[in-house]
């Protein structure tokens, strides 16, 4: 059996929330523990991502909202009981299992698992299918999948997962657009009327400038992608997509990199406090600022400066 406890940074198991949640699932029999970590009172638009560790499991439940599980660690048998029927399965890292809004489940294990759950508001799934997808909202179904692998979904996991150590509005920028990509993604394939020829938008040299202009103009401000894509007439789906496919990155991991890249030249060019470069570059606090240049540059603010001005004293 895999070791459960070192499937994350030991600092996540540890950093239990303060004020305790009941769970967002309904138990109508048994128990469900606590999660490690939840994305609850972060105000994350039509999705809730939550930690758990899963042992001697025995439970009915019924949930209010599209529920993706993602098994991170533990090999486990788990029995699964809908509409009347039991099915087994061996489940292993890596491994994905959906279960839409409505019927109730019995889940039962007796390993430990580590798993993310990702829950999908139903409002925000038929919005995306309407709006994005160009589907009936009321005429398509979320299908039942009992493990199954998915790389897309899976990657897409442990990437929400990540987001709760993002602060401020990046925080919401950055899960803005997973989510957008993994309600897309489901509904693309794992619905009873695939939106597989729902509308493609690229975008034009002259939308693409637009969108570019808006992010440098707004570097210093919070952004999101709903913003930035009502600036170029666009539904947030579909200028995500189109962004990545035009520039190869995301419209998170653009922002970032224009944020560093004009705090880089700030640092350079001005004897600026670095409190006062992080606000210029729409960090919503100094620590906010030093990890975020950290994590594109491999350095601090403060050493990079320092770097830099040996560098030109040669």
């Amino acid at each position: 059996m895999e070791s459960i406890g070192t499937s994350l940074p030991a600092a996540w198991l540890s950093r239990r929330q303060a004020a305790r949640m009941p769970p967002a699932t309904h138990v109508i029999a048994g128990s469900l523990p606590e999660s490690l970590l939840s994305s609850r009172a972060r105000g994350w638009d039509g999705l809730v991502v939550e930690l758990y560790s899963f042992s001697d499991l025995d439970v009915v439940v019924q949930a209010p909202d599209h529920v993706i599980a993602v098994h991170l660690a533990g090999t486990v048998t788990l029995r699964r009981t809908l509409a009347g029927r039991t099915r087994t399965r061996k489940v292993t890292s890596g491994d994905i299992t959906i279960t839409p809004v409505g019927p109730r489940v019995r889940w039962q294990q007796t390993s430990p698992s580590l798993v993310i759950l990702l829950r999908l508001a139903p409002e925000y799934v038929r919005h995306m299918a309407g709006d994005e997808c160009a589907m009936d909202p009321d005429r398509f179904e979320i299908q039942n999948v009992f493990a199954t692998r998915d790389a897309i979904i899976e990657n897409l996991g442990r990437r929400l997962l990540a987001g709760l150590e993002l602060e401020g509005v990046d925080s919401h920028f950055y899960v803005d657009t997973l989510t957008c990509e993994l309600a897309l993604h489901l509904l693309r394939h794992y619905t009873t009327t695939p939106a597989s020829d729902w509308p493609r938008t690229r975008l034009s040299p002259h939308k693409l400038r637009c969108a570019v202009d808006y992010i440098e103009e707004n570097l210093g401000n919070p952004l999101t992608l709903a913003a930035i894509a009502c600036a170029v007439a666009l539904s947030p789906g579909h200028f995500a997509h189109a962004f990545r496919e035009a520039t190869g990155v995301t419209p998170h991991r653009y922002v970032v990199e224009r944020r560093v890249e004009r705090a880089k030249n700030l640092l350079r060019q001005s004897a600026l406090p670095i409190t006062e470069i992080a606000d210029q570059v729409g960090c919503p606090s100094n620590s906010h600022f030093s990890v975020l240049f950290h994590r594109v540059t491999g350095v601090t603010p403060r050493q990079f400066r320092a770097l830099d001005s040996a560098s030109a004293s040669l």
